[in-house]
């Protein structure tokens, strides 16, 4: 059912701190309902294997069983040597420190309004490490947060996808 290229979009567990505030920030951002929010996006590799930007470590691969619960798979149509060139682009963003910044400049747009655009460094949370790489194989998405990853055109989603 997974072929690589595809994004694992983890809604994460109510009554989880980090999963909550995620989860609140997009709320507030786009105004979809609070249970429907993800707080995570990986990228589907082969075997069990993701590749993902996630906090309290560095970006690279990562085990799909991590996510056990319910999470979608996002579908992006793309050729082959797109697919090629968005994987070696993830690869090449390997052992890039996270990018609490970046969560920090979006909580304060979320709080005030202020629509700066953040100037990214070479630093990733998960949906601009998967949004950087799209944009290598030619592909532009919104990446600002996990959900309107999910929300752009080029992604089409399969819903409720149950492991654990």
């Amino acid at each position: 059912m997974l072929e690589p290229g595809d994004l694992i979009f983890v809604r994460g567990t109510l009554l989880n701190p980090i999963d909550d505030a995620i989860k609140e920030g997009e709320h507030l951002l786009d105004k979809t309902a609070f249970k429907s929010n993800y707080v995570h996006v990986a990228v589907y590799i082969c075997g069990n294997t993701v590749m993902e930007a996630r906090g309290f470590r560095k970006s690279g691969p990562g085990n799909i069983d991590d996510y056990t619960g319910q999470y979608d798979i996002g579908h992006i149509a793309m050729t082959d040597e797109q697919c090629v060139k968005f994987l070696v682009a993830l690869h090449d963003e390997d052992n890039l420190p996270y990018d609490w910044l970046g969560i920090w400049w979006l909580i304060v747009m979320m709080l005030t309004g202020y629509d700066r655009k953040y100037r990214e460094r070479r630093r990733r949370y998960c949906s601009k490490y998967v949004g950087w790489a799209l944009r290598q194989a030619g592909i532009v998405v919104n990446d600002n947060t996990p959900e309107e990853l999910a929300e752009s055109k080029p992604v089409i989603r399969i819903e409720n996808i149950t492991r654990g």
